[in-house]
Formats: C-alpha cells, sequence, structure tokens
C-alpha cells in the first residue's frame, strides 16, 4: 500500500511539472483532469496493490494536489491567477483518482 501511495505521488508531481507547461483553456482541464485521476489511480493500485477508502482519498488528494500544483505552474508560478476551471479540473482528477482505487464493493450482510 505504501509503495503504490509513493509511486502515485512521484507519478502526480511529474505529471504537474509536465501539464503545468500548458495553457488551462479549451478542452484541456475537462480532459486532463479525469485523465490525470486514473493515471494516478491506476499507479497506486499497480504499485501498491491495494484498495480501500484511506488508498483511495489519498489518492484522490494527490490528484488534486498535482493539478493544482499544474496550475499554479501555468499561471506563472503564481504570478497569474489561477485560473477557475484549474479547481474544477483538480475536482474532476479527485473524483477519478478516488473511485479508481477506493473500495466501493458492496458485501451483503448474509456473506454474499
Amino acid at each position: 500500500m505504501l509503495l503504490g501511495l509513493l509511486c502515485g505521488a512521484l507519478v502526480a508531481a511529474l505529471g504537474a511539472l509536465i501539464l503545468g507547461e500548458y495553457p488551462f483553456t479549451g478542452s484541456l482541464p475537462w480532459i486532463a483532469g479525469p485523465l490525470f485521476g486514473l493515471v494516478i489511480g491506476e499507479t497506486v493500485v499497480a504499485a501498491g496493490r491495494s484498495r480501500s477508502m484511506v488508498v483511495g482519498g489519498v489518492a484522490g488528494l494527490l490528484s488534486i494536489g498535482g493539478i493544482g500544483w499544474a496550475g499554479w505552474i501555468s499561471s506563472g508560478d503564481g504570478l497569474a491567477p489561477i485560473s477557475t476551471v484549474v479547481w474544477a479540473s483538480a475536482a474532476h482528477a479527485g473524483v477519478a483518482g478516488f473511485l479508481r482505487t477506493a473500495d466501493l464493493s458492496v458485501r451483503g450482510g448474509d456473506g454474499s
């Protein structure tokens, strides 16, 4: 689990550095956000081989942080205001990262 989260953090940082070189305009925020979250989620699951609500929450936060950092870089390292769509993109990334890694299975009370 810890290895997966560490790998997810590294991928989020690398993704933020790459994505931050592009302006958050047009369709980029709406496509990049969910895809960013899915990549983080896949990395966490593949490396950590674990799914739980805690892992999902951390993966979601890593996704939000990565997009937020990319938006900050894109704004000239904070010289210009960070666009509102960055935060929408970050929210989509967080939801995608959480849903990909959280254990949301429904187990019946009768052992099924």
